[in-house]
């Protein structure tokens, strides 16, 4: 007993404390991911970690694909590019459905980097930041649509299309000052400066304005990333203007902050070509092979080994020089190879695309395919359930004939007498009376064509959107009512009026009822009070049909033979 009172205030308490550690934990996470985002321009490898110490697992839906997303996000910014951007697909179609146009954005904003820097698929990544921008001005976040503009910008300008270049850097530009993005405006003042360098020599003095000014404010705002590419390209420009002193300066301290041991490459390159417009050839090799040997791009080793078999020709070293013309075939040759792989890759995704496409269409297809077989076996049922009604009325317009022949046959028979003989038709037998029997379910289907019960739908109709009357029910339109009830019902009103002894007021009243109208619409029909129309109802069961007990005027109605 004791140890059950102990455990007993022991539970909950152990609930709520797994309560406690699970939304703390979901906060610690959302906070992780928030910090990512935050440092994800400035210092993506520290995001990454953040990221990866994340346990997808643990998220909701909406947490994971946003994970996902900035995961991929830091990969790219850490040069671990995707080999495709199918990784964000369902992320993109996650945040379309949930109408979240912001991260939808950022999706395609990632997928079309992807896109060009992998595959230089040009045309669809425009296509796609086409589409960001888009989504970015409607959800008004100025920030990305800086980015989107200068990415849109470079691609431009790696076409060769300077104009459309140039007016878009110009945007970006404009952008990253509204929005004061530092960050921002020295990539795009960067990025505008090697723009206009492959514009010619009349470009390059705004250039060297341009990246003058990106390389003080790099180094105000103390943005070492920003610093380093603003000195690279720096070098570049005075490489172009053959000032090899500044040219060399910049290259050498780029070498000397890159913190990065495997990035210096470029800056290996830039300082041995600066070494090079100097003429200190030996300076400029021993660069040169620092950039060969350390783990450089294709593109860069390229540069190096054509700078390097210039070098030794001047220097007369023959067998140098071949040496390096053939790794830099070599290396020509493996670039080309890779760019062919990069197309078997295109294809290879495109024909996955079509197949998907295709398989796409054939469910389309099917699905309309069985929406069509559906409607023909409806309308096959419809039309045999026409059919059959058609003949039993027939059969019953049938057995009519018959028995008023009969009845007819029965008059032409009987002795004259000296008075005017009774004109009376009789009873029916039992069995034709159970065969003309009349389906009142069947009724206002059979007489939606006539105008007195299609103007009593009008009736009801507006009075039910607008509380009063556009048109009346009178006594005529009863009248013409009760006479098309009595024609399609084979005399039901006249077997009534025979069997029971109604007025016509009451006649007309209860040939509604045989509509199956509800207490509220008779009501309206007849402008009266429902309470009236229920005192009424009971005056009639009282009367005419004692027997009835408790049963309504309707199913006592359509219960007469």
């Amino acid at each position: 007993m004791i140890h059950d009172r102990v455990i007993k205030p022991l539970y909950p308490l152990c609930v709520l404390a797994v309560l406690l550690w699970t939304a703390c934990t979901h906060a610690d996470y959302s906070r992780r991911m928030a910090e990512a985002d935050r440092v994800m321009d400035l210092y993506p490898d520290s995001a990454l970690r953040l990221l990866q110490d994340i346990s997808p697992s643990d998220l909701e839906e909406g947490d994971r694909m946003r994970h996902r997303l900035l995961t991929v996000e830091a990969e790219c910014r850490n040069g671990q590019m995707p080999a495709s951007d199918s990784l964000l697909w369902p992320v993109i179609g996650y945040f379309h459905r949930a109408g979240d146009a912001f991260w939808e954005a950022r999706g395609e904003y990632n997928r079309g980097c992807i896109l060009y820097q992998n595959h230089r698929q040009a045309g669809q990544a425009l296509n796609i930041f086409q589409r960001v921008k888009t989504l970015m001005e409607q959800c008004g976040n100025t920030w990305w649509l800086g980015r989107t503009y200068g990415r849109m910008a470079y691609i431009y300008h790696s076409q060769g299309m300077y104009s459309q270049a140039d007016s878009l850097y110009r945007q970006a530009e404009q952008v990253a000052v509204q929005v004061a993005d530092t960050a921002l405006w020295l990539e795009i003042l960067d990025r505008r400066s090697v723009h206009l360098m492959a514009k010619g020599e009349d470009c390059y003095q705004e250039a060297e304005i341009q990246l003058l000014k990106a390389y003080k404010l790099a180094h105000h705002k103390k943005f070492l990333k920003n610093r380093i590419s603003c000195m690279e390209t720096l070098s570049q420009l005075y490489s172009y203007m053959q000032d090899g002193e500044h040219a060399l300066r910049f290259a050498q301290e780029a070498w000397i902050q890159e913190p990065d041991t495997t990035r210096k490459y470029m800056s290996a390159l830039l300082t041995g070509e600066a070494y090079y417009q100097l003429n200190r050839y030996d300076s400029a090799m021993v660069w040169l092979e620092k950039t060969i040997t350390g783990g450089a791009s294709l593109p860069v080793s390229l540069s190096a080994y054509m700078r390097l078999a210039d070098i030794a020709e001047e220097l007369g070293e023959v067998e140098k020089a071949l040496m390096y013309q053939k790794k830099y075939q070599q290396a020509e040759h493996d670039l080309a190879g890779r760019a062919q792989q990069v197309t078997e890759i295109r294809l290879t995704e495109q024909s996955q695309v079509h197949r998907q496409e295709q398989a796409q269409m054939k469910r389309l297809v099917l699905i309309c395919l069985a929406a069509i077989g559906v409607l023909a076996v409806c309308i096959v049922l419809l039309l045999g359930w026409r059919i059959r009604e058609r003949k039993r009325r027939r059969r019953q317009m049938d057995v009519l004939m018959k028995y008023w022949w009969q009845e007819y046959q029965v008059l032409l028979s009987a002795e004259p007498s000296a008075a005017e003989p009774e004109v009376r038709l009789l009873p029916p037998p039992v069995e034709l009376e159970e065969q003309l029997a009349f389906n009142f379910d069947n009724l206002s289907a059979c007489l939606q064509e006539t105008e007195p019960y299609a103007k009593a739908k009008r009736i009801l109709a507006h009075y039910k959107s607008y509380a009063d009357y556009e048109e009346h029910f009178t006594v005529e339109d009863q009248d013409q009512l009760l006479h098309c009830i009595d024609l399609y019902t084979d005399g039901f009103i006249a077997r009534l009026k025979k069997k029971v002894s109604l007025s016509e007021g009451d006649l007309r009243f209860c040939g509604l009822h045989l509509l199956g109208w509800s207490t509220q619409e008779i009501a309206v029909l007849l402008e009266k009070d429902r309470s009236g129309v229920y005192k009424r109802q009971k005056r009639i069961l009282h009367h005419c049909f004692p027997e009835a007990g408790g049963e309504k005027l309707e199913k006592v109605l359509k219960s007469i033979k």
